[in-house]
């Protein structure tokens, strides 16, 4: 499954949040609606920058649900900025440049 990394930045309200209930609240939250697309949250961190202050990684069914789980976040209103990025491993990267150099595997 492919897997992205999420970067958030919680509201004003959003960190009000926070203060008021565990944050673990909020990672069940966001562990749930994941799975209830067939995607796993790998981790989730806080960060220490001032963009944003969420890392989280996780494997979704596609890019479209990625985005949609997002947005889902995003419309909770304690979400006020986010980048959504594909991951891509190492032995993946190897594939493609192997397809790109070998007429067999190219279809060339």
């Amino acid at each position: 499954m492919p897997r992205f990394l999420a970067l958030l930045q919680y509201t004003t309200e959003g960190s009000k949040v926070l203060l008021k209930e565990k944050v673990t609240v909020r990672e069940t939250f966001a562990r749930k609606a994941i799975e209830s697309v067939g995607g796993k949250v790998e981790s989730i961190y806080f960060t220490a920058s001032g963009e944003y202050h969420i890392a989280m990684t996780a494997e979704y069914p596609d890019a479209a649900t990625a985005a949609a789980v997002i947005a889902l976040m995003v419309s909770t209103g304690a979400v006020s900025k986010f980048n959504l990025i594909e991951l891509i491993t190492t032995s993946e990267i190897d594939r493609a440049y192997a397809a790109l150099t070998d007429p067999v595997a190219s279809g060339s």
